[in-house]
C-alpha cells in the first residue's frame, strides 16, 4: 500500500514547483502589499503566513451575517504565484464591496499544516474559508474542524470521488466545491490547436502529474478532441510534471525521436511555457503549442507568435472573489439545494491574437471590472449575476466519468441530495444558472475568439 504521506509529499513538490515557477505580472505589487517576512511560515502557526494578521484592519459597507468586518480567510500553498495573485485581486474586491476584510494565508503545501491553522480560525477572526487544497483527501476533516466553528467553507479544483457538500458532517457550512470543466476545456483548446495545423498532424501531449486527478481529467479531454479528428495522429504523451522546467528534456526528447512534429498539446502553461522555450532555442516556428491557465507570460508568447496559438482562461480572478460571495449568501439564510454545492465554472479558449491582446488588457486594469454585489442572491434575490457561467455537476457522472471512480459497493448520497438527483434537480439547476450569467467584464475579448463564445457556449 501506497503511504499517504508520500502521496501528499509528491503533491506537494510537484505543485509547489510549478506554482513557483510561474510568470508573475502583478508578483511583484503583491509582494510589496505582503512584505517579503510574511512569506515564513511554521507549521500549526495560524498567523505565519499570512499578508497581514487574521482580525486586523475592518471592512466597510454591506453588514450582517458574516459580514461587518468579519476576516474572509483564503488558505492557499503558497503565495508566490500569479494564479492567487489572481484570486487576491478578486477576493480583495469581493470582501471589500461585501463589509469583510480580506486576508490570504499561506500553508506552504503541508495539508498537515493547513489543518492546524484552520483549528484555530475562528480566533483569529475568520467567519469564512476558501481554499486550494493541495490534498482532497483532507478537505473532510477541514470542513468538519471549519463546521465546528460556525465557519462557512469553500474550495476549489479537484474532489475526493464520493465525497459530497452536503453530508450531514459539514452542518451546511460547506457551500460550494467549484471547478473548472476539465475535461470539456481541455478538449476545446485541444480543437482549437488542431484547427490551427488544418485539422490533420502529429500531436505530441505532454501531462499532468500522474496521480493528480485533475491531470487525468484534461488528458480525457485531450483524448476526446484526438477522436474528434481522424486526420490526427498522437506520436507520444510523457510527463512534463506540470512545470517548464521538467518539460524541456521531455520536448527535447521529443525532438530528437519525431522530425515531422506539428503541434504539442499541454496539461498547463506552464508546461507550455518550457516547450515553447525549447522550441524558439531551435528556432523553430512550425510546431504549435496550446496549453490552459492564462498566465500572462503565455498570452504575451500567442500574441507575439508563431508557436502558442490557443490558451485556456479559467477565470482564476473571478473564483477568487466568487467563492466569498458564495459563503457570503450561505452565511446570510441564501438556501442552497444539495445539487448546487457542487458547481462547474465556464472557461473560455483564448485562441486569435486580437483576443489574447484584449484579455490581457483586462485583466492587467487596475480593477477586475467583476461586480461582486451584483452577484450576491442575499442582496439580488431576483437579479443576481454570476458573470461567469456555472453548471451543477451531476456527481455520479462527475465521480465515474471524470474521475474514473466507481461507485462503492453499499454507497448512498445523502438522503436530500438523491431526492433532489431524482426529482431531476441537474436539469432544473443548470437551466437556472443560465439564466443568471448576464454580464462578463471579458465579453470583448470572449468575442474576438474565434468561436465568439466560452467553452459552455455563453455568448455575452
Amino acid at each position: 500500500m501506497t503511504n499517504p504521506q508520500h502521496l501528499e509529499d509528491r503533491a506537494k513538490s510537484g505543485l509547489v514547483a510549478r506554482l513557483n515557477e510561474r510568470g508573475d505580472f502583478r508578483r511583484r505589487q503583491f509582494l510589496q502589499g505582503l512584505g517579503v517576512g510574511a512569506l515564513a511560515l511554521g507549521a500549526g502557526g495560524a498567523l505565519a503566513g499570512c499578508s497581514e494578521p487574521l482580525g486586523a484592519g475592518s471592512g466597510a459597507g454591506t453588514t450582517g451575517a458574516g459580514g461587518a468586518g468579519k476576516v474572509a480567510l483564503a488558505s492557499v500553498p503558497t503565495l508566490t504565484n500569479e494564479y492567487f495573485t489572481m484570486w487576491k485581486a478578486g477576493g480583495t474586491e469581493a470582501a471589500q464591496a461585501l463589509g469583510l476584510t480580506y486576508r490570504m494565508q499561506s500553508y506552504e503545501g503541508s495539508a498537515s499544516a493547513q489543518i492546524d491553522q484552520l483549528r484555530s480560525a475562528k480566533a483569529a477572526g475568520a467567519s469564512q474559508v476558501v481554499t486550494f487544497p493541495i490534498n482532497n483527501d483532507a478537505v473532510r476533516q477541514m470542513g468538519e474542524i471549519l463546521a465546528g466553528q460556525d465557519i462557512q467553507l469553500a474550495t476549489s479544483f479537484a474532489a475526493t470521488p464520493w465525497m459530497v457538500p452536503s453530508e450531514p458532517g459539514y452542518q451546511d457550512h460547506y457551500s460550494t466545491l467549484f471547478t473548472p470543466r476539465e475535461v470539456l476545456g481541455q478538449k476545446a483548446m485541444s480543437e482549437a490547436v488542431f484547427k490551427a495545423i488544418g485539422g490533420k498532424g502529429n500531436v505530441v501531449y505532454i501531462q499532468g502529474a500522474p496521480t493528480n486527478r485533475t491531470s487525468n481529467a484534461r488528458e480525457k479531454g485531450f483524448d476526446m478532441a484526438v477522436a474528434n479528428f481522424p486526420g490526427i495522429n498522437v506520436l507520444a504523451k510523457q510527463d512534463g510534471k506540470e512545470t517548464g522546467q521538467d518539460t524541456r528534456p521531455v520536448v527535447q526528447t521529443m525532438l530528437s525521436r519525431f522530425n515531422n512534429i506539428d503541434a504539442i498539446i499541454c496539461h498547463n502553461s506552464s508546461e507550455a511555457l518550457g516547450a515553447v522555450s525549447v522550441l524558439e532555442e531551435k528556432g523553430n516556428d512550425h510546431i504549435k503549442v496550446g496549453g490552459t491557465d492564462e498566465q500572462i507570460a503565455i498570452l504575451d508568447k500567442l500574441i507575439q507568435g508563431p508557436n502558442v496559438v490557443a490558451v485556456q482562461s479559467i477565470f482564476g480572478t473571478w473564483l477568487g472573489g466568487y467563492m466569498i460571495v458564495r459563503n457570503y449568501d450561505l452565511a446570510n439564510g441564501v438556501k442552497l439545494d444539495p445539487i448546487e454545492r457542487m458547481i462547474f465554472q465556464d472557461s473560455l479558449i483564448i485562441d486569435t491574437k486580437e483576443s489574447a491582446q484584449e484579455y490581457k488588457k483586462i485583466a492587467t486594469s487596475p480593477t477586475t471590472g467583476f461586480d461582486w454585489k451584483k452577484m450576491s442572491r442575499h442582496l439580488n434575490p431576483d437579479t443576481w449575476d454570476t458573470q461567469v457561467a456555472l453548471a451543477p455537476v451531476d456527481p455520479v457522472k462527475f465521480f465515474t466519468e471524470d474521475l474514473n471512480t466507481p461507485k462503492p459497493a453499499g454507497f448512498k448520497f445523502p438522503e436530500a441530495l438523491q431526492s433532489s438527483l431524482d426529482a431531476g434537480g441537474v436539469k432544473k439547476f443548470t437551466d437556472l444558472y443560465a439564466r443568471h450569467a448576464q454580464t462578463n467584464p471579458y465579453a470583448t475579448a470572449i468575442k474576438l475568439t474565434t468561436t465568439g463564445a466560452t467553452v459552455f457556449g455563453t455568448k455575452f
